[in-house]
C-alpha cells in the first residue's frame, strides 16, 4: 500500500492543495473568531482563551504546511520518484501533525464538557486515547528518514489514530443528541429549542466524523494519496470551525425563545402547575448546553 501513489503529483500536488484549503478554512475561522468576540462579550474567559488558542492554532499550522511545502516542492520538483527520498520528518511538518492532535482534542473535550454537563458520562477517555495514538504517530515519524520507512513502519499507528478520531466524534455528537433529545419537555418552545440545538449538534459533528471516516477509507485503501492530503491537512481547522459553529447558534436559539407568542403564553399559563418539574428540566437542559468551560 503506497508506493505506487508516490507520485509528484499525488504528494506535492496534494500538499498544495490541502494547504490551499486550510488557508481558506483559516478565512473562515478568522471571521467567526472576530464575530464571536463582538457577539459575546462576557463569555467566560476559559472559553475565549479556547477561542483564541484554536485561531493561533490555525494560523500556526497554515504557516508551518506552506514552509514545508515549499521544501518539498523546491527540493523535489525535477524528481518523479521521490519514495526514497523525500523527507518529511522537518520541524515543521511534525509540528504540524502535532497540533492537529491538538486541535481535536481540544474540541472534542469542549464537546465532551456539555455532555457530562447534561450527564456525567466520561466520554473523555475516548478523547486521550486518540491524542495518544496521534502523540504516537508523531513521534515514530520523526524516528525514520524517508516517507518510505514512515509509511513501512506507521500505517497501523495512523489507521487506528483515524478510527478512533471517528469513533470519538460519532460517539459525542450521538451522545449529545440523545442527552438533548430526553429532555424534551412538552413545551412548544423549548422542544423547539432543544431541536435545533439537536439539528445544529448533528450537523457540526457529522461533519467531522465524515471526514474522519473518509480518511480512514483512503488511508486504508490507496496510502499516502492525493485526497488523503488534500483532505486531511485542513482537518484541524475544520474542527476548530465546528466549535464555534456551535457556539454562534446561541444567537439564534436565544432569539428563539426571547420571544414566545400569546398562544404560547396561554398553553404555558394553563400547564404551569401541572408540568411545572418538565418545564425546569427543560430550562436546565438549554442552560447546560449553554454553560462552556
Amino acid at each position: 500500500m503506497g508506493k505506487a501513489n508516490l507520485t509528484l503529483v499525488n504528494i506535492l500536488g496534494g500538499a498544495f492543495s490541502g494547504n490551499l484549503l486550510a488557508a481558506l478554512c483559516l478565512g473562515v475561522l478568522t471571521a467567526q473568531t472576530s464575530s464571536y468576540y463582538h457577539v459575546f462579550p462576557d463569555d467566560r474567559r476559559p472559553v475565549k482563551l479556547v477561542v483564541g488558542f484554536l485561531w493561533t492554532l490555525g494560523a500556526f499550522q497554515v504557516a508551518c504546511f506552506t514552509s514545508s511545502s515549499y521544501r518539498w516542492i523546491s527540493t523535489y520538483y525535477y524528481n518523479h520518484s521521490i519514495l526514497g527520498m523525500l523527507n518529511p520528518t522537518t520541524w515543521e511538518f511534525i509540528t504540524y501533525q502535532m497540533s492537529t492532535v491538538l486541535a481535536s482534542v481540544t474540541v472534542q473535550t469542549f464537546f465532551v464538557y456539555r455532555i457530562y454537563s447534561l450527564s456525567a458520562n466520561p466520554y473523555q477517555v475516548l478523547v486521550l486515547v486518540q491524542c495518544g495514538f496521534g502523540a504516537a504517530l508523531s513521534v515514530k515519524a520523526c524516528m525514520h528518514p524517508t516517507l518510505e520507512a514512515i509509511l513501512q513502519e506507521c500505517t497501523w499507528l495512523a489507521v487506528v489514530w483515524y478510527a478512533i478520531q471517528a469513533t470519538a466524534d460519532v460517539v459525542i455528537a450521538t451522545c449529545m443528541c440523545l442527552q438533548l433529545h430526553r429532555r424534551r419537555t412538552g413545551f412548544k418552545k423549548t422542544d423547539s429549542a432543544i431541536n435545533r440545538m439537536i439539528l445544529y449538534t448533528m450537523s457540526t459533528g457529522l461533519i467531522t466524523s465524515v471526514l474522519s471516516c473518509f480518511l480512514l477509507v483512503i488511508f486504508a485503501k490507496e496510502g499516502f494519496h492525493f485526497s488523503l492530503l488534500a483532505i486531511g491537512i485542513p482537518l484541524s481547522p475544520v474542527y476548530s470551525i465546528t466549535m464555534l459553529a456551535n457556539l454562534h447558534t446561541r444567537t439564534t436559539i436565544r432569539a428563539k425563545l426571547a420571544t414566545p407568542s400569546p398562544l404560547e403564553l396561554i398553553s404555558a399559563s394553563i400547564k404551569k402547575r401541572r408540568r411545572k418539574n418538565a418545564g425546569n428540566h427543560g430550562s436546565v437542559c438549554i442552560n447546560a448546553y449553554f454553560a462552556t468551560l
